[in-house]
């Protein structure tokens, strides 16, 4: 057993036992966290357009909705009196006619030269400026009912029958919860690992029992070089609305590595700042600093420098090596040295 023992060993110049082995590439998967929160698919702000016609405030005629209550894409959130618009329509109607007389006269009477080509000209942008004010009176008519342009829910709502509300007031704003997004700090040092498309396990704050699922669906362009993460987004499917805009929580992105190297996290000295490992050369034990990466499988650590494919990494003795010892890998032929003496022993006890 003496042979087992390294200062012995170094001490009588024979090999010190050690188990090595040999860093190759391989594909691996990893699982990276970060900081979390909910927020809407898409969010709808209802607001009174400037007006176009004399109508300076519309009235409220009906309401259709409710604070935290369900509105599809289509329905009508609220209505307003409609009687004035509708005057307003059957004026500037009449008033394209009159422009079209007006211009189709001026025409007939320029073969005979009794009228200029200018005021032809006036008389063509007179046409198109009443075909103009027409289409805004139409919209303003249409506005009067006032529709939900997404599937969502209602955060706020701010009119009620008989009220009067001006141009530029809002009138309800409502966030599509299902799909919910979810923005994750992702660190920047495990961008190369992050795709589109792959999947996350999140956990929210308020659902401590439950694991969402989820898919990254957008990348942000810019780092915070402040905090040293990239804003990525998720999507999780949301029946019925139950997870809320708002939330913090944690999530964690699987990614797959092809083509990389790793190496079992007990074969790493760290000291200080650094990080290194005993390599086996020409026999000898010769230490090499590397440059980690993050911890990946169970109890293996990604290298990023220092280590080639191929070299050969010792994973057990190496916490009693010195620079350039000997050292012995067989670990087969080193485990049978002590089986006669141990034999030996076992016969004189007896």
């Amino acid at each position: 057993m003496a042979d087992w023992d390294p200062d012995a060993a170094r001490h009588a110049e024979k090999p010190i036992p050690i188990r090595t082995i040999k860093v190759a590439e391989r594909d691996f998967e990893e699982t990276i966290g970060g900081t979390a929160v909910t927020m809407p698919a898409q969010s709808a702000v209802i607001t009174i357009p400037p007006r176009s016609g004399q109508v300076i405030d519309r009235e409220v005629k009906d309401v259709n909705c409710v604070p935290g209550g369900v509105v599809t894409k289509g329905q009508v959130v609220a209505t307003f009196l409609s009687k004035l618009f509708e005057h307003t329509v059957q004026q500037r109607e009449a008033a394209v006619r009159q422009t079209k007389l007006t211009l189709e006269a001026y025409r007939g009477l320029t073969t005979s030269k009794a009228i200029t080509i200018l005021q032809v000209a006036e008389a063509e942008v007179n046409a198109e400026t009443a075909q103009l004010e027409l289409a805004l009176a139409k919209r303003d008519l249409e506005l009067c009912n006032m529709i939900s342009p997404i599937d969502g829910v209602v955060q706020e709502l701010n009119v009620v029958p008989q009220m009067r509300v001006g141009a530029g007031a809002t009138v309800a704003i409502i966030h599509q919860l299902d799909p919910i997004y979810i923005q994750m700090d992702y660190p920047m040092e495990r961008l190369d690992s992050l795709a589109v498309g792959q999947d996350a396990e999140i956990e929210l704050d308020a659902f401590s029992q439950e694991t969402f699922t989820g898919k990254v669906i957008r990348v942000a362009p810019v780092v915070s070089t402040k905090t040293r993460v990239v804003p990525i987004m998720l999507e999780v499917p949301n029946p019925d609305n139950r997870i809320k805009a708002g939330i913090s929580g944690f999530a964690r992105v699987k990614c797959s590595k092809s083509g990389a190297t790793a190496i079992p996290s007990v074969a790493v000295i760290k000291k200080e700042r650094k990080a290194m490992v005993f390599c086996v050369e020409e026999g000898r034990a010769k230490i090499r600093e590397i440059q980690t990466g993050e911890a990946v499988g169970t109890g293996e650590t990604q290298v990023l420098k220092g280590l080639n494919v191929g070299d050969e990494v010792i994973i057990y003795g190496h916490d009693s090596l010195n620079e350039d010892d000997v050292v012995n890998a067989d670990w087969r032929k080193w485990t049978r040295r002590g089986e006669g003496s141990v034999a030996r022993a076992s016969v004189t006890g007896f």
